[in-house]
């Protein structure tokens, strides 16, 4: 009984009313996403994902409409559904976290100075506002202990940059893309 209930009220109301409220935060978020895989100093940009996604975490993301739609659903949104589920867990993943790189605390302005990398390669964690003003110093200094080809050795700020921040930063930015994708065509 209590399917049939759920299927009658997914014919009279729409899901399309639910997706078009959060239509707007979705297109806000895929302009940043764009902007934020556009730039090339990537410990900058993992400090600009982190304001941009922190409110939105702060707000909940988009765990009320899931509701909504799971509420609704009756096999004809399960592909939306699974798409706001893995965006859900981008922002989750890349919001604050008492012990993750972003520190910050709820309703808190993300700033350079209260992101944290490091940790990687025997590089100490120290915020993201250290590393880019030693930026020049760190392109200098090389790591041939931990390069393939000893002749062409990477760079403290390459494992800071291009491995800790860009990886993290492309992981999110691709995924969340992709999902906003799928949302905005629903």
């Amino acid at each position: 009984m209590k399917k049939f209930i759920a299927f009658l009220k997914s014919l009279f109301k729409s899901p399309k009313k639910d997706l078009k409220k959060i239509l707007p935060t979705l297109e806000e978020l895929q302009k940043q996403m764009l902007s934020i895989e556009a730039m090339d100093n990537k410990v900058e940009a993992i400090v600009r994902l982190f304001q941009v996604i922190s409110p939105v975490q702060d707000s909940g993301g988009f765990s009320q409409t899931l509701s909504v739609l799971q509420a609704k659903n009756y096999g004809q949104l399960t592909e939306t559904i699974g798409a706001l589920e893995i965006l859900q867990k981008h922002i989750n993943n890349a919001g604050r976290s008492p012990y993750g790189m972003n520190q910050t605390k709820k309703g808190q302005e993300v700033t350079a100075a209260d992101v944290f990398l490091g940790d990687v390669f025997g590089i100490w964690t120290k915020p993201a506002s250290y590393w880019l003003s030693k930026q020049d110093e760190l392109k200098k200094e090389f790591r041939v202990d931990i390069s393939k080809d000893p002749k062409n050795p990477v760079t403290t700020w390459y494992c800071l940059n291009d491995y800790q921040a860009g990886i993290f930063v492309k992981s999110h930015t691709d995924g969340i893309l992709e999902k906003i994708t799928i949302l905005l065509a629903a």
